[in-house]
C-alpha cells in the first residue's frame, strides 16, 4: 500500500473519531441540561413562592400550574431521551401516546405546545414536537368523538 493512501486512511479514522465523540460529548451535555432542568423544575412546583415567581399572567392558578409543571417533567424528559438517541422516532410516538392518554398531558401540550414549538432549536425538536403534536390531535379528536 503507498503511503499517500495509509495517511488519507489514518486521516479518515481520526476524522470519524472526532465526529463521534463530538456526538457523545452533546449527549453528555443534553443530559446534564435536563438534570438540572429536572431539578429545578421540582423546585418549583414543589415551592409555592417560587411557582407564583414563575407564573405568568394568564397561566392556570397554582395547583394546576404545579400539576402541568410535573407534566413538563415528563415531556422533558422524553425529549432529551430522543435528543441523545435513546429514544427513536416509533419509541417516542408509543411514550407521547401515553403521555396524551392522560387528561394533564393533554392540558399541558394545549397550553405549552404553541410555546414548544417557538422554542425549538432544529429539526430534532420540531420532529420531537410533530410527533408529541400528532398524538395530542389524535387524542383530543377521539375525546371529541366520544362526547
Amino acid at each position: 500500500m503507498k503511503i499517500p493512501y495509509v495517511v488519507l486512511a489514518a486521516a479518515a479514522v481520526g476524522v470519524a473519531r472526532l465526529v463521534q465523540s463530538e456526538r457523545q460529548n452533546r449527549q453528555r451535555l443534553a443530559l446534564h441540561a435536563e438534570e438540572l432542568h429536572q431539578v429545578w423544575i421540582s423546585e418549583v412546583a414543589s415551592d409555592p413562592e417560587l411557582r407564583a415567581m414563575w407564573t405568568a399572567p394568564g397561566e392556570p392558578p397554582a395547583e394546576e400550574y404545579a400539576r402541568l409543571l410535573h407534566c413538563n417533567r415528563l415531556i422533558s424528559f422524553l425529549s432529551v431521551k430522543y435528543r441523545a438517541g435513546l429514544l427513536d422516532a416509533a419509541s417516542l410516538r408509543i411514550q407521547s401516546r401515553w403521555v396524551m392518554e392522560r387528561e394533564v398531558g393533554r392540558t399541558y401540550w394545549t397550553t405549552f405546545g404553541a410555546f414548544r414549538e417557538e422554542e425549538a432549536l432544529d429539526r430534532t425538536d420540531r420532529t420531537f414536537n410533530a410527533i408529541t403534536a400528532d398524538e395530542h390531535a389524535a387524542l383530543v379528536d377521539a375525546d371529541a368523538a366520544a362526547t
